[in-house]
């Protein structure tokens, strides 16, 4: 009886199972807009989704969709980088994120480490078909 009883306690422990950023070998499943911003130049426009919503410090994983400003077609033949960044701390990090792309104009970024909650901008660079820039400003919580 008191074996059934510990069993009982530490299923009621356990989290329940659900979908999260991380049960997919770092894919993104259900995401939500966290911002949208126009390139440098006006011509494109810069999609950030995540599924953790609100955004809190720690490893995340982003879905990027770059698009034309006019149309709202996706952008192919884009190789996207990105540098994120603490202006407050003067400091971004030191690993390299990883960016797949998944389809043309959409961009999964993971292995991204955000360690210390508050603002951090997410620098884009866009080179190939497009030569652009963009940022993304975000406010992580703890």
């Amino acid at each position: 009886m008191m074996t059934l009883l510990v069993w009982m306690m530490l299923l009621g422990a356990l989290p329940p199972a659900g979908p999260s950023a991380g049960n997919d070998a770092g894919t993104v499943g259900t995401v939500a807009a966290v911002a949208t911003v126009t390139s440098a130049s006006g011509r494109l426009r810069v999609e950030l989704r995540s599924a953790s919503v609100p955004l809190r410090r720690g490893v995340q994983v982003f879905q990027v969709r770059i698009s034309d400003a006019a149309s709202g077609r996706p952008v192919p033949g884009v190789i996207l980088t990105v540098q994120p960044w603490m202006p407050s701390m003067g400091h971004g990090i030191s690993e390299t994120p990883r960016i797949t792309e998944r389809e043309p104009g959409v961009f999964e970024v993971s292995e991204l480490d955000l360690f210390m909650p508050g603002a951090w901008e997410m620098r884009f660079t866009l080179k190939g078909t497009v030569e652009d820039t963009a940022t993304v400003a975000l406010k992580l919580g703890r």
